[in-house]
């Protein structure tokens, strides 16, 4: 059933409810009674006058024309969305008919193009003004998304979403923070031996504020039950080592996060001289948004952040040190199946040991204590790996 509760919300949202001309109807106290005429936009119509006429005014000529084809018929055509009115003269100069036309959009072609796109789908899509107003259930987020993106094409920024999601779906996202060897990175497919055709999403170093470059890589044909075989299998050979096992629940579309690390405290001098303490945060941040595309397939945005002390743009203010923060971002996409897992490496660099020496206290963070404690990641043979399976 139509919600107009939700459509008048839509309408607020697109700032067109209420809005002067939105309903521009021309107001008469007497005279000829008006006809109204419902024209889409683009198309035409060919209307026939109840006597012979001289003279055509539309009132809005930027919302239809008229054309006169004999003194007793002319064609309209709708220009854009609104309302106007014809003023049809006769020969005595006399006003002989009014005649309101309202121009829609055309949306028969939207709505064949939702309904073969997204069969089964209740969307209903409903003129509103010079937009639309999508309404009904979607089942899934990725299917309402996918109507939005199609209604956008036919009207730019005209679009107002009334869809509700059937149901709600979580996404269980395992997650796994590792210390690996190098030559094993490598090897489980983070080299330059990585087939192309394997690599569901990789990063150019310019897009990455700093990372090393292609840190994204989907495992290689492991998926299942198979990645913690394999992960398993390698730690029993002491080439890697779990430091932590998170596991983050989101529903579908949401936003999950986790920081390994934890704060460290900045002084901040007060108004009256007094100096407090600030914590800002330090460590591996990671945001992950889940879309469920059906079929078994997970859309992951992933968006991990590497926060480090930088000395080097430190300040000393009353005697006292304060680092700077280095900040290091990245944002990638990838779609996997239930099961699949994908990896992330090159997030931190050396700076990190020289951290840990100047400030004793950051060996003592979660997660990443223990790896900046590890001899073999102090000398740059080993490094931080995240791996993720939805």
């Amino acid at each position: 059933m139509f919600d107009f509760r939700k459509m008048a919300a839509a309408l607020l949202a697109l700032g067109i409810a209420g809005a002067p001309g939105a309903m521009a109807w021309t107001q008469r106290t007497s005279g000829p009674d008006a006809q109204t005429l419902v024209v889409e936009k683009g198309r035409s119509a060919v209307v026939e006058a109840d006597a012979p006429f001289s003279t055509l005014v539309v009132a809005d000529p930027d919302v239809a024309e008229a054309m006169a084809t004999s003194n007793r018929s002319f064609f309209l055509r709708g220009k854009q969305p609104g309302t106007t009115t014809v003023l049809v003269y006769g020969a005595d100069g006399k006003i002989d008919e009014l005649i309101d036309v309202e121009v829609e959009l055309a949306l028969d072609d939207l709505r064949t193009d939702i309904s073969n796109l997204l069969p089964g789908e209740d969307i209903q899509v409903y003129p509103v003004h010079d937009g639309v107003f999508l309404d009904g259930k979607a089942t899934t987020a990725a299917a309402a998304d996918m109507a939005l993106q199609v209604a956008e094409r036919y009207v730019p920024g005209g679009v107002a979403n009334g869809l509700t999601i059937g149901q709600s779906q979580q996404v269980l996202l395992e997650v796994r923070f590792l210390e690996a060897s190098r030559n094993t990175v490598k090897e489980i497919g983070f080299g330059n031996s990585i087939d192309a055709n394997d690599v569901v999403a990789s990063t150019e170093s310019s897009t990455l504020s700093g990372l090393a470059e292609k840190t994204v890589a989907l495992f290689k044909n492991i998926g299942g039950e198979n990645i913690d075989v394999t992960l398993r299998a390698l730690e029993k050979k002491g080439v890697i080592r779990t430091l932590a096992e998170p596991n983050l629940v989101a529903l579908s579309g949401d936003t999950a996060s986790f920081l390994a690390g934890g704060e460290f405290p900045i002084p901040v001098a007060s108004k009256n001289g007094e100096i407090t303490v600030e914590f800002k945060k330090f460590g591996v941040g990671l945001d992950f948004v889940p879309t469920v595309l059906g079929d078994g397939l997970v859309n992951l945005r992933v968006r991990p952040e590497v926060s480090s002390l930088d000395r080097a743009n430190g300040i000393r203010a009353s005697n006292i040190e304060i680092p700077g923060i280095s900040v290091r971002r990245a944002d990638t996409t990838v779609e996997l199946r239930d099961g699949q897992a994908f990896a992330i490496a090159g997030l931190l660099q050396n700076d990190y040991s020289n951290d840990v020496r100047q400030t004793p206290w950051l060996g003592s963070v979660p997660v990443l204590g223990s790896l900046f404690s590890s001899k073999r990641f102090q000398r740059n043979e080993s490094e931080l790996v995240i791996v993720i399976t939805p």
